[in-house]
Parts: structure tokens; sequence; C-alpha cells
């Protein structure tokens, strides 16, 4: 018998975020092959879902669509379940949401969830040019939203004279939270939640409580269902990991601070550049922020079975911090064959009423 590594969960209760990360001078078809790769590599490694956040105007990232990268990825893997992590209401009319992920879950049967949020693009231009509503409506989008999902349910009436065009066996709905009101705005709908603890760390405890606290089982779970998403690097060795993550570092800052208009080439000789001393002085301090596991591969699930113990998460969403698409899938890889090693030592809650396998 296995010797336990730390009380956790097995890789099925794993899941996985991407942005499809954008090197300059990468090509969109490249960006989006090697997203398709790491897809891939999660559904052999048997980790439950494969979601795609949704940005715009971010160098560096080129997850702007998250229903399109949807498709593509479910028609090149088999198992796993896709979605978005998540489509920002903010930018969107519920209805036209609802239309194309029933239309994934009319395709891609059992294989679709759709993970919503409340957050705006963070450049106001693109703001604009969205055309997005208030980041107070979100409360009021979500239940439009989730009425026009369930009209094509039995015994459903159409909102209004407004009926979904192929309405079936709806997607699950999540709420992304980054803030306790968000999770109480999840659990008084009865809704399953996942909390970013990769970008708000500060306050998970505070959102655990008000999920917790708040929770009405109104809607499609009986139970709570709560997960955490979290930055990760893992290797062979703790060195090979944090010289990892600190060329993560040097990347992302420098794609950050390149003035706008600078081209493709003056981004790469840039990158190319050997990390500055303040760089290393984020990379290390950014090791002791509790958003990001970074560590060997015994070293990162003990943390991981800590993050589940400590949340008490039905779930974990690993979101590995690398813009090659070979490492992402290297650092699912090392983490999957610590979970296979880990004894589950916890008693876990029960599953929510929807699919989530």
């Amino acid at each position: 018998m296995l010797t336990p590594v730390a009380p956790g969960l097995p890789v099925s209760a794993h899941s996985v975020l991407d942005v499809v990360p954008q090197l300059p001078g990468q090509s969109a078809a490249a960006a989006l092959r090697e997203t398709a790769e790491v897809a891939q590599a999660a559904d052999d490694l048997g980790y439950r879902r494969f979601w795609v956040g949704e940005q715009h105007g971010v160098r560096g990232v080129g997850s702007a669509a998250p229903a399109v990268l949807a498709a593509v990825l479910a028609a090149r893997t088999d198992r796993i379940r896709l979605g978005a992590g998540g489509v920002q209401l903010a930018n969107h009319q519920p209805l036209v949401v609802a239309e194309q992920f029933a239309a994934l879950a009319a395709a891609y049967p059992s294989r679709i969830d759709l993970g919503v949020g409340q957050q705006h693009s963070l450049i106001p231009s693109t703001a604009a040019a969205l055309g997005g509503g208030a980041r107070d409506a979100f409360p009021q989008r979500l239940d439009e939203l989730c009425g026009f999902l369930r009209d094509g349910l039995p015994g459903r009436a159409p909102v209004g004279d407004v009926r979904l065009t192929l309405a079936g066996l709806p997607p699950p709905v999540f709420v992304l939270a980054d803030h306790p009101s968000a999770a109480a705005t999840a659990a008084v709908r009865g809704l399953p939640v996942f909390l970013a603890h990769h970008c708000a760390a500060a306050v998970t405890p505070a959102a655990v409580a008000a999920y917790r606290d708040h929770f009405e089982p109104t809607g499609p779970t009986v139970k709570p269902y709560l997960a955490v998403t979290v930055g990760v690097v893992a290797a062979d060795s703790e060195e090979e990991a944090i010289i990892r993550f600190a060329e993560y570092v040097r990347v992302k800052t420098r794609l950050g601070t390149t003035g706008p208009r600078a081209t493709p080439a003056e981004l790469m000789a840039v990158l190319e550049q050997p990390l500055t001393g303040r760089e290393r002085g984020r990379a290390e301090r950014m090791l002791d922020d509790p958003s990001t596991i970074v560590g060997s591969r015994a070293s990162v699930v003990a943390e991981l079975g800590g993050l589940v113990a400590s949340t008490t998460a039905d779930e974990i969403m690993l979101v590995p911090l690398a813009f090659d698409g070979l490492v992402r899938s290297a650092i699912l890889r090392t983490i999957a064959a610590g979970l296979t090693r880990m004894v589950r030592t916890i008693p876990r809650h029960a599953p929510p009423l929807i699919a989530t396998a």
C-alpha cells in the first residue's frame, strides 16, 4: 500500500486553468496549438476540467473568446470537461452567453462547463469597446443567464417572450469569486463556486466563510461545492522549479512593463536580457505568497493537501505558471505523478448534483 503524502484530493478532483499564453513573434496558430497540447495532456493524465479564462487586450494572453476556445479544445480531447474560467458577464449580454454555451453543450454532451465572473476588462478603452455593463449588475445578469439556460428543462417556461435556441440539458454554471460578496452571490443561489485564490489569496478565508455561511440548497447543488484556484510550478527538484518560476516572472514582468508600441522584435530583445536583481527579488517575494506553490513533486503535492485542508475545498484548479506549452504540460504531469501516490485521508463533502466528472 502506498504511503500517504498529505491529506488532499486525487488527480480526478484537480482541474486546470489556462489563458493561451502567447510570446512576441509567436503566431496565434502556434499559441493555440500549444494550449491544445496542454489540454490533451491534462485529459490523458485524468484531470477533471480544462478551463480558459477571459482576458482582453493583455499582452501575452490569447484567451479573449473562451466559448470559441472551448469548442476548439473539446474537438481535440476525449473526456476532460471544457469551459470558461470564466466568462465575465459585465462584458456580455446573458442571452448571448446562454446561446453560446447551450450550443456547446449540445455539441459535446456532459463535457461543457460555464464559469462566470463579475470582472470588467482592466483596460478602460477595451472595456468601452466591449460595451459592458456595471460590475454591480452581476447578480441580475447571473439570474438572467441561469433563467435562459434552464428554459430547455422539462416544466420550465421561457423567460418572458425569449426562447433559447438549441436548448437541451444545460451546462452547469459556476461562479468565479475574487471577493466574499461574489461567493455569497453564488451561495444564496445554490451554485458551486471557484475562489480565485491564485490572484486574491488574501480574501480566500473570508470568501470561504461567506460561501458556507450563506449557502442555500435552492439551485443545482444540495450541498456547498467549493473549489480553489492556485498558481503552480512543479519540477523534479526545488532548484529546477525555482528556475522555471523565475523565468515566468521575468517574462510576465517585461511583457507588462514594455511600451505598447514595441514591436515583436523589440520585445524579444528585452525578454532575452538576463534576470535583473529587482526581478529576482520579486520572484523571491512571490515564493512566499500563498497564491503560488512552487517546488518539487513531493513538496507541491503536500502544499496542495494543505490548501485543501485549510479551505475545505472539494476541488483544486491548477494554474500552471509558464508561457511554454511543453513546460505547462510537464508541470501537470509532475503533479499528477505525485497525486497518484497519495491516499485520501480526510473525509470529503458529498458531490454536487451536477455533472462534474
